[in-house]
């Protein structure tokens, strides 16, 4: 076992080479996110370089941590839930990121090799035999151990959730490693034992195997599909919750009355998954009292408990809460999320629309959006944007030349009766993100789909990868106005009409602008310059531009 890390000198000190004079040195880091993590990154690639001895080494990075954690939450709101491909300022703020986790994540195990290498500097198996023996004999070497461990495996729990929020997900490269280090832990007998984290735990007691356990949580819950929001509750709840996890060398032996557990090969590079193969460092992470808790919580809550008494967190709120525990529940506990329509291999274009006011364009045969009635209001502000940019408003040029840019070719990867899974190169198109509307048209179909970008993904450096869920029927494009209480009328806006189809039991369906849903609310639809009243009655799905809408005739 090796994990090449770089030797030490004494060439370049950094600015501290204690903890006392590191938390002299933190009162000078701003408050601005971008210079303090540029001073957190120089400073940890200067100190995983000098010569320390570890213990000094570790009380550094401890106090270091706290700080670090606050500033690199802040730096995340620049990239998080951003399209992709990212702009210049949000690449940097991400780049940074990861490499301030990655050199935090380091310095750990620097001090984590140190205390399980031999005399000669070897990270063997026979010094890891030696060490459990010491470790079993003496209390306070293994709570170093457990310690050490617990600090390497969290900072890769960090550096895994801002990876999450940038639509990437971890390499092989990152599973091998925490396998790696999780494994040592494990041959130490110390995987399990309780340690103080007060930065991400406070009071409460935690363990290698759970941050361990954690960063597998995060990987099989595909927090990648969710809104940002939503993530950070998960992500805090395979915090809070990774210590229910049990480690087991050979599979529970009565499972009608367990969960099905999450397997896992430490000598893979792969994340969790559902199904076991032979393989000699096969595990499985027991998930029967998590799957207890997360059943209790969903029934609370069912019954009207609020969730921040249930401790899912201050800001989490319903009905999400419930939703999103139903989520975990069937990844975490019942072996995922079974496909309700069956998913087929393709290999074939797909002419893609992005964004709610383009597609209207385009399937209006690319004429911009006017309103088919104006009030004063309208009026004046059409009469404005003429005096200042001439014939055509400076929004209607915008949408049509964005409507001519933004018809893509991409890649049809597989697909099913509701959706496509697409590829294209990164740069080569428009910024997609997650809840913006598409429309999309595969080479045999005869007319373009509305859909939603249910998740998007960098692969590697050059590939952009993205879920469509499409919408049944053939989309027609309205206007489409909402009433408000005492007949108040509010602004023309773009949506769209899609017709019933008995075949899939799919009710006739409105496509509004976010924002527009309120329960029999009475909407006016302008269709072939004849006026309909809608009365909206459930929301069927929602995304960052659009609301799609049932309503009563």
């Amino acid at each position: 076992m090796n994990f090449e890390l770089p030797p030490t000198g004494t060439e370049q000190s950094p600015a501290f080479l204690n903890a006392a004079g590191c938390k002299d040195w933190l009162l000078k880091v701003p408050a601005n996110a971008v210079q303090a993590q540029s001073m957190f990154l120089r400073q940890l690639s200067l100190l995983h370089r000098y010569s320390l001895p570890a213990s000094e080494r570790f009380a550094i990075l401890d106090a270091l941590r706290g700080p670090l954690s606050e500033v690199q939450e802040d730096a995340a709101a620049k990239f998080a839930a951003k399209p992709l491909p990212f702009a210049p300022h949000e690449q940097a703020a991400l780049d940074t990121t990861l490499n301030v986790w990655h050199m935090l994540s380091l310095g750990y195990l620097r001090c984590f090799d140190a205390f399980c290498s031999d005399s000669a500097g070897a990270f063997s198996m026979p010094a890891l035999l030696e060490l459990r023996a010491l470790c079993a004999a003496n209390p306070d070497q293994a709570a170093l151990a457990a310690t050490l461990a617990q600090r390497t495996l969290s900072v890769f729990g960090d550096w895994q959730l801002d990876l999450c929020r940038s639509g990437q997900l971890p390499n092989a490269a990152y599973w091998k490693q925490l396998h790696h280090i999780f494994f040592a832990a494990e041959t130490l007998g110390v995987a399990g034992h309780s340690v103080r984290d007060s930065v991400r735990h406070g009071k409460t007691h935690t363990s290698a195997l759970a941050a361990y356990a954690e960063c597998n949580l995060l990987s099989t819950a595909n927090v990648y599909e969710l809104a940002t929001r939503h993530l950070s509750w998960v992500a805090r709840w395979a915090r809070r919750w990774g210590g229910k996890l049990v480690l087991l060398k050979v599979p529970p032996e009565d499972i009608r009355n367990r969960a099905a557990p999450l397997w896992v090969d430490l000598e893979s590079d792969l994340p969790a998954s559902y199904v076991p193969h032979p393989a000699e460092g096969g595990r499985w992470l027991e998930t029967t009292e998590l799957r207890k808790s997360l059943v209790a919580r969903i029934t609370l809550l069912e019954q009207g408990r609020a969730p921040a008494d249930l401790q899912l967190g201050d800001d989490v709120t319903q009905p999400a809460a419930g939703q999103l525990l139903l989520h975990v529940l069937q990844r975490w506990c019942k072996g995922g999320a079974e496909r309700r329509h069956e998913r087929h291999s393709a290999n074939t274009d797909c002419s893609l629309i992005a964004g709610f006011d383009t597609v209207h364009f385009h399937l209006s045969g690319g004429q911009a959006f006017r309103a088919p009635s104006r009030d004063d209001t309208t009026l004046r502000r059409e009469r404005e944007e003429f005096e200042t940019f001439g014939e055509r408003s400076h929004r209607t040029a915008a949408v049509e030349e964005k409507g001519d840019a933004q018809l893509e070719n991409w890649r049809v990867n597989d697909e099913s009766a509701v959706g496509l899974r697409l590829t294209r190169t990164l740069k080569n198109g428009v910024r997609i993100g997650a809840g913006m509307m598409v429309a999309a048209k595969t080479a045999d179909a005869r007319h373009f789909a509305l859909g939603n970008v249910r998740w998007a993904l960098r692969e590697g450096d050059d590939w952009l990868v993205a879920g469509i869920q499409l919408f049944p029927g053939e989309p027609r494009p309205v206007a489409v106005r909402a009433i408000d209480a005492g007949g108040v009328r509010g602004s023309w806006r773009q949506g769209f009409l899609l017709p019933a189809i008995d075949a899939l039991k799919e009710p006739a369906s409105v496509i509004l602008a976010a924002g527009t849903f309120r329960i029999d609310r009475s909407v006016e639809v302008m269709v072939d310059q004849k006026l309909q009243v809608l009365k909206l009655f459930r929301v069927l799905d929602r995304g960052t531009e659009f609301e799609r809408c049932n309503f009563y005739d």
